[in-house]
């Protein structure tokens, strides 16, 4: 008879409980006895570490303009361009409190930061609602807050309050209110174009950002 392998058992919950403080690939497992482990990418290096990469675009490898069923799975390269998928986010999200920050740089070397003291995202029934933020601050300013109570949106699954389908389009799937603001997952372009990703209170809305990275944080 085959023996079935059991999941490993003990696993940290989240990257903060990581002894090993070297960025990589780690598998996590944020509800033990409740759900499956999974692999995230901890960035150990950004601000003491304990960072789990939940979106990370700086070269245009990996096109993000997906439909809803890739975006709630997640698709890319966990190591280098890629979405981690709203399951997971949610389930980070709901296990503990998670702060989240989203890191910003222009095609000048201008680096800003958006940072969110509360990062909490509702299941597939609430359509992946942005449920919280929490307080900000940050050099980049918050575009972001506009947001909260909106579900995501993708292509082919609108719930924005804009008579268009806003992820359509922007060509960029997100929790958007009406279709402006902020769009982290719109098409990698250099140069004014309003399906470019973008952050409004950074840069204009038609410009295209260089990298974007958002990440959360177990807040202990």
């Amino acid at each position: 008879m085959r023996l079935i392998p059991k999941s490993p058992t003990n696993l940290p919950t989240t990257c903060s409980r990581f002894t090993n403080r070297h960025s990589g690939v780690q598998l996590i497992q944020p509800q033990p006895g409740f759900r499956e482990p999974f692999q995230v990418f901890c960035d150990q290096e950004f601000e003491d570490g304990g960072w789990i990469v939940i979106q990370n675009r700086f070269e245009g490898s990996v096109y993000f303009h997906r439909d809803w069923r890739e975006y709630e799975r997640g698709f890319g390269n966990i190591e280098g361009e890629f979405w981690l998928g709203l399951g997971k986010i949610h389930e980070l999200s709901y296990s503990r409190r998670y702060e989240l920050v989203v890191v910003l740089e222009d095609w000048d070397g201008v680096e800003a930061i958006a940072r969110y003291s509360e990062f909490l995202v509702a299941g597939p029934v609430e359509k992946y609602e942005l449920k919280s933020l929490g307080a900000f601050e940050g050099s980049a300013g918050d575009s972001m807050r506009n947001n909260v109570g909106m579900g995501f949106s993708t292509f082919d699954a609108d719930h924005d309050l804009h008579p268009e389908n806003c992820a359509e389009f922007r060509r960029g799937a997100w929790w958007y209110r009406y279709c402006n603001e902020s769009n982290l997952n719109a098409l990698y372009l250099r140069g004014l174009n309003e399906t470019s990703m973008y952050w409004l209170t950074f840069r204009d809305h038609f410009y295209g950002l260089k990298r974007t990275r958002m990440m959360i944080r177990a807040v202990v």
